[in-house]
C-alpha cells in the first residue's frame, strides 16, 4: 500500500504502527513564536530586512563590507545556538539569485547550509544546474510553457530575449529574467502582493449534525477572521461562508454549500459578523447534514479610508474601544479568552479540530515549558 500526499491518517494507521512512524499534529502557536524569535534575531544583525513569510526573510548586506560566507556561517551558528532552528542562508546580488542560492544551500550537503553567489562563474554554474521551474517566480505553469521553446534550465531562462520573456510570462517574468542577470528589479521591501482575502477554516474532530453547534463554530471562525483583519488594519467588503461533507465517507451524501454577502459598510467588527452569521444560517443548513469542514473567507480587503461609500452608507468605523480591549486581552491571555454572545469552549463543545498528536507549546505556554531534573 502506497501513501498519497494529503492522505488522512486513519487510512494508513497500520503502516504507522508497523514502521513506528512519529505522527505530529499542527502547532501553529509554536510555529509563529519560533518564527518571531528567528526573525528578530536576524533583523538585529543587519541594517535593513524584510520578512517575506513565516520562514523567509530578506536582508540587505550592501552597507556591510564583510566576508559574506564567514558572516553567514556565524549567523547560522548563532540562530541554531539561541533558537535550536537550523536554517539555510543564500547570498547574491538580487533577490531572485539569493533565493536560488538559498535553495542550493538547503539541497547541497557540501554547502552545509550556506551558499554565496557573488561572481559570474559561480552564478552561471548554479543557473546551469537549476531547472527553470525551480526559479522563484516561475512555477509549474510557466515552466511548461518555457519547455515548449526548449528553455528548461535557469541559465537558458536568463539568456532569453526580453520580448520573449515578457510575452510568455508577463512583466513579472521579465523582472525574473533580469534579476537572474544581476539587475535588481525587486526592492527589498517588496512583500507578497497585498492581501486580498483572509480565511479561517477547520476540519472538525467529528462531524457536526446540529445547527446550533455549526453556528457556534462559524461564529468562532468569524471572530478569528475579524481579529486578523484588525491586526492588519484592514476591513472586508464581502464575506463567504462554506460547509463541506466528509469526502472519505462515500456511503454518506456528499455536499458543498456556501453563500456570499456584501458588507455595507466594510467592517472588521466581530459583533457585525456574528449577527450576519446567525441571521443567514438558513442559507446553508438543512436537518440531517453531517458537516466535516467549514470556514469563512473575508474578501475585498482594503484600508478603512479606502472603503467605498455611497449616499446611504456611512464611513466604516474601526476605532472601536471594545474590539481593542478584546484584542489586548487575547494578546495577553490567549485566543478566545473573551467571546461575544456565545458559550466558551469549556462547555462541552466537541467540534474543535483533533490535535491528539500535537507537540507541547514549549515557548508560549507556562505548563509546557520543559523541566530539567
Amino acid at each position: 500500500m502506497g501513501i498519497k500526499m494529503g492522505q488522512p491518517l486513519f487510512q494508513i494507521r497500520n503502516l504507522v504502527r508497523r514502521h513506528d512512524v512519529i505522527v505530529k499534529s499542527s502547532n501553529y502557536a509554536l510555529y509563529g513564536d519560533i518564527s518571531r524569535r528567528v526573525m528578530t534575531l536576524i533583523a538585529n544583525e543587519v541594517p535593513d530586512s524584510a520578512i517575506y513569510s513565516i520562514d523567509e526573510i530578506f536582508i540587505d548586506l550592501d552597507k556591510m563590507p564583510i566576508d559574506h560566507d564567514r558572516w553567514a556561517r556565524d549567523l547560522k551558528a548563532k540562530i541554531l545556538r539561541e533558537t535550536g532552528i537550523p536554517v539555510g542562508i543564500g547570498i547574491s546580488t538580487t533577490k531572485t539569485l539569493a533565493k536560488l542560492a538559498n535553495r542550493l544551500a538547503k539541497k547541497s550537503p557540501k554547502a552545509k547550509g550556506v551558499v554565496v553567489l557573488n561572481d559570474q562563474k559561480s552564478i552561471d554554474l548554479a543557473l546551469e544546474r537549476t531547472e527553470a521551474g525551480d526559479v522563484w517566480g516561475v512555477g509549474r505553469k510557466f515552466a511548461l510553457k518555457l519547455s515548449t521553446i526548449g528553455v528548461t534550465s535557469a541559465l537558458q531562462l536568463r539568456d532569453m530575449p526580453d520580448t520573449a520573456a515578457r510575452n510568455m510570462m508577463t512583466v513579472g517574468g521579465l523582472k525574473t529574467v533580469r534579476e537572474l542577470r544581476g539587475i535588481r528589479c525587486i526592492d527589498l521591501d517588496d512583500s507578497p502582493a497585498s492581501r486580498e482575502t483572509v480565511s479561517v477554516s477547520r476540519s472538525f474532530g467529528k462531524e457536526i449534525n446540529d445547527r446550533e453547534m455549526l453556528r457556534e463554530a462559524l461564529i468562532s471562525f468569524a471572530g478569528r477572521a475579524c481579529s486578523k483583519l484588525r491586526r492588519m488594519n484592514l476591513v472586508a467588503r464581502r464575506f463567504q461562508l462554506f460547509i463541506l461533507s466528509n469526502r472519505f465517507k462515500i456511503n454518506r451524501p456528499q455536499f458543498s454549500r456556501g453563500f456570499e454577502l456584501t458588507l455595507t459598510p466594510a467592517t472588521n467588527d466581530t459583533r457585525t459578523m456574528n449577527n450576519l452569521v446567525g441571521q443567514n444560517m438558513q442559507r446553508i443548513w438543512t436537518d440531517g447534514l453531517e458537516v466535516k469542514k467549514a470556514g469563512i473567507l473575508m474578501l475585498g480587503l482594503c484600508n478603512p479610508q479606502d472603503a467605498p461609500r455611497d449616499l446611504f452608507t456611512g464611513q466604516c468605523q474601526t476605532n472601536n474601544s471594545l474590539m481593542k480591549a478584546i484584542d489586548q486581552l487575547e494578546g495577553r491571555f490567549g485566543k478566545e479568552v473573551v467571546t461575544i454572545g456565545r458559550r466558551p469552549r469549556a462547555n462541552g463543545l466537541d467540534w474543535f479540530m483533533t490535535s491528539s498528536n500535537r507537540s507541547p507549546c514549549y515557548t508560549t505556554r507556562w505548563r509546557d515549558i520543559p523541566v530539567i531534573r
